[in-house]
């Protein structure tokens, strides 16, 4: 009778430790996810584009919306969040200051990384862009 008692508090203790166990094992793998957060284009009076020492301001309605455009191709969640306020080890930066309705600004950066291309809005998320985005953005603001 006591053995049978001792048998079944491990079999408890053993299905709670795995219970326990998956729940946390469940909880480190599910990844968060991150949405691209744009301001409609037609809220948008300015977008300030830097990279190096070149500053480009735009204040042409058609140049804005070409460039919210390009940058609303960017479609979907990612997983991989930015913790700084610029990309690291990144070439060909460009930051895009985007001013919208009553002062507001978001700040988006687009650049290359080993070969590949991103769009990293700081502290929220990075995406995989395509060169042709990329290059479209490149081109408009110059």
């Amino acid at each position: 009778m006591v053995k049978n008692k001792k048998v079944i508090i491990l079999i408890v203790i053993f299905v709670c430790t795995g219970v326990v166990l998956g729940i946390l094992y469940y909880n480190d793998t599910k990844k968060c996810s991150y949405t691209l957060n744009l301001p409609l284009d037609d809220s948008v009076y300015s977008i300030n584009m830097e990279q190096e020492d070149k500053v480009v301001m735009i204040n042409e309605q058609e140049k804005i919306k070409d460039i919210v455009f390009v940058i609303s191709k960017v479609k979907g969640a990612t997983t991989s969040k930015s913790v700084q306020d610029s990309p690291v080890n990144a070439e060909n930066v460009i930051k895009i200051n985007i001013e919208y309705s009553e002062s507001n600004i978001l700040t988006l950066f687009i650049y290359k990384k080993k070969n590949k291309y991103f769009i990293e809005q700081p502290y929220n998320g990075i995406w995989d862009i395509t060169q042709e985005s990329y290059d479209n953005i490149y081109v408009i603001q110059g």
